[in-house]
């Protein structure tokens, strides 16, 4: 760790631009923090149980039978919501990426030099599949962080005075880490991040105990090295779907939660607010390393891949539609598969047009959504 910067060098960040946006930025209220609209992505494995996370969000009184629709390519909804009556309402664009690997090109459109000002993360993983929990996870940590780390580059070509605000206010997350005993280990995410582990009823069903609590305390290092926040849902289960709403409420609009959100008992759907956990209460590996690899390897041996041979080898489906089709190359076959592609990119036409609109301002509730129907 860096020593404490000497006087002089105290003296001049005082007086830096950067001390300055930070001092300004400290001063604002709530309110005015998160006035302009914010962006949160949901991404994860398919039918890891993102769609159903945004649906209870916006709608908490929706029944658990009820499942959505699978995601196609990239769903939008948005929500408003207004601290108190008369008061000005924080737009909410919320993004939900299918999980076919052909969409994930698709994370340039909701992170980008416009969006990334004011973005959150959410990453879903299927407790159901726990073999494959960090393991996806691992990749969509390096895609996400590679888009934002991209579109900041881009911003601050664009807009040097906007990137220097973001400086701040990276800077400001930072500080909270400064005495933290694990401060070593933490490349804290460029963004706020949530990570949610869904399905929680299926795993406590079908895991062992003690290996349930290795997976859960191995999430809760990956949360802690990246600075994010740990949920573990199931829709099922009451609680835990407050504390999803309760983080999500806290990183969109502001709003402080009631009471404590920590959970910590393994038996149940844990929840760890970002920058409350450490080492040693997770505690260590078989290896008695703390790092992301010896917890890698220790939850794929207590997981293994129920069918390793597929390793390298498993084609995403749209890759598998595409092969069929190709294998038939009758003109009006080529022309359905033109046809298909010309109304996705409709569709992502308009996705952007209904964020515009939903921009210009639409009335609704304290808490109110619209959904573009793939």
């Amino acid at each position: 760790m860096a020593r404490p910067p000497k006087k002089k060098d105290a003296d001049d960040f005082s007086n830096s631009i950067l001390s300055k946006l930070t001092e300004e930025f400290t001063q604002k209220t709530a309110g005015e923090e998160f006035a302009n609209d914010v962006t949160i992505l949901f991404c994860g494995p398919k039918k890891s149980g993102k769609t159903s996370l945004v649906d209870r969000f916006i709608n908490p009184t929706k029944d658990e039978k009820d499942q959505p629709k699978p995601t196609v390519a990239l769903d939008y909804k948005f929500a408003r919501y207004a601290a108190t009556e008369g008061s000005s309402k924080v737009l909410a664009h919320i993004y939900d990426l299918g999980g076919d690997e052909a969409n994930e090109n698709l994370i340039g459109s909701p992170i980008s030099t416009s969006t990334v000002g004011n973005m959150v993360l959410a990453i879903t993983l299927d407790l159901s599949e726990p073999h494959n929990c960090i393991q996806s996870l691992e990749k969509w940590l390096q895609l996400l962080r590679f888009q934002v780390d991209k579109s900041l580059q881009a911003l601050a070509q664009e807009n040097p005075k906007g990137i220097l605000q973001l400086e701040a206010q990276r800077a400001l997350r930072a500080n909270s880490y400064a005495e933290h005993a694990d401060r070593g280990i933490i490349n804290l995410f460029p963004v706020p991040l949530v990570i949610f582990g869904a399905k929680w009823d299926v795993l406590a069903t079908d895991a062992d105990p003690e290996k349930r609590k290795t997976l859960c305390r191995a999430l809760r290092h990956f949360a802690l090295a990246n600075g994010a926040h740990l949920v573990l849902t199931s829709l099922k289960d009451k609680t835990s779907m407050n504390a999803m709403r309760s983080i999500l409420r806290q990183l969109l609009f502001a709003v402080p939660p009631k009471g404590s959100l920590e959970q910590l008992d393994h038996s149940k759907p844990i929840c760890v607010p970002a920058g409350k956990d450490s080492v040693s209460a997770i505690g260590l590996p078989a290896s008695g390393q703390a790092n992301e690899r010896a917890w890698k390897e220790y939850v794929q041996h207590l997981f293994p891949d129920p069918s390793p041979s597929s390793k390298g080898g498993k084609k995403s489906e749209a890759d598998q539609v595409m092969e069929e089709l190709f294998k038939y190359p009758e003109s009006s076959i080529d022309g359905m598969v033109e046809q298909r592609v010309e109304e996705l990119q409709q569709y992502r036409r308009q996705v952007q047009r209904n964020q515009r609109l939903a921009s210009e301002g639409i009335e609704g509730n304290k808490v109110s959504a619209v959904s573009v129907a793939a």
